[in-house]
């Protein structure tokens, strides 16, 4: 059984028992797959994933996937363009899907489905009555859905409560140049303040050193790029400024508790 309404900007699509699809891109649309009940067997670039109520899963625009549902499976599908003034771009102009967070994605299955009810007896509605502006405001509805999903224009890498403006100036280097080679006496000098003053200020404004906030944000990185491209772990560690791919590794390792080979493969 499907259900399907869509418009210039948005699309949504629910399917279920025993529904099964060929392999397929979408070019210019983002999509998320939602399991609403049952398990949804995901395959998504060679990678396949049992999907169960309430685990979402991110496709990226360029992204091949196809999956089947089983008798008693049902799942919800989102796509959104991802560029354009009614797209994902609406919200972030470098909005890039799979980039900055996980391709896995976590939600409540109930306040989906109705949701997902709501938009498509609303969008039903404004297509029949020729009402543009019905259907927009389910549009940006729905993109707005997304972006808090995606956690769209938050800056979670950046700490708040932050107030020292030499800490803030080095904290924002460190988060534009964290794949580059960094040194210590290069953000002191930034914060305007010596080595040994530099890391005991770093350190009490964010709990941890210099080094290994530059670590997390680097293997934040990395597991996005292990998701998102297909990049080798060597060229990863290099493009993110690690000096040597064992380095990477164990870096990764003590930061996720799993190897890089081994996320990739999750």
């Amino acid at each position: 059984m499907e259900m399907k309404v869509e418009t210039d900007w948005i699309e949504l699509w629910q399917g279920s028992h025993n529904f099964k699809n060929v392999p397929h891109i979408h070019e210019d649309w983002m999509q998320v797959t939602l399991p609403i009940k049952g398990i949804c067997h995901f395959t998504q670039e060679e990678h396949n994933y049992g999907l169960k109520e309430g685990n979402g899963l991110l496709q990226p625009p360029g992204t091949e996937h196809h999956f089947y549902l089983g008798e008693q499976s049902s799942v919800i599908i989102l796509k959104v363009r991802e560029r354009g003034n009614g797209g994902m771009a609406s919200i972030d102009p470098q909005f890039i899907a799979g980039t900055g967070h996980d391709i896995k994605q976590t939600f409540q299955a109930d306040d989906i489905v109705g949701r997902f009810r709501q938009w498509m007896l609303a969008l039903i509605q404004g297509q029949a009555l020729a009402d543009p502006l019905a259907v927009q405001e389910v549009e940006q509805d729905v993109v707005s859905y997304l972006g808090g999903m995606l956690k769209l224009g938050e800056k979670e890498r950046m700490p708040k409560g932050i107030s020292d403006p030499h800490i803030l100036r080095a904290l924002s280097y460190i988060h534009d140049c964290y794949e580059e080679m960094i040194n210590i006496d290069e953000l002191a000098g930034i914060a305007l303040q010596s080595r040994y003053h530099f890391i005991r200020s770093f350190r009490e404004a964010t709990g941890t050193t210099p080094y290994q906030y530059l670590l997390k944000l680097r293997i934040k990185e990395a597991m996005n790029r292990l998701r998102r491209s297909d990049a080798t772990i060597g060229q990863i560690s290099v493009d993110l400024g690690f000096s040597s791919t064992s380095q990477f590794h164990r870096a990764f390792l003590k930061m996720t508790g799993v190897t890089p080979q081994a996320y990739r493969l999750q």
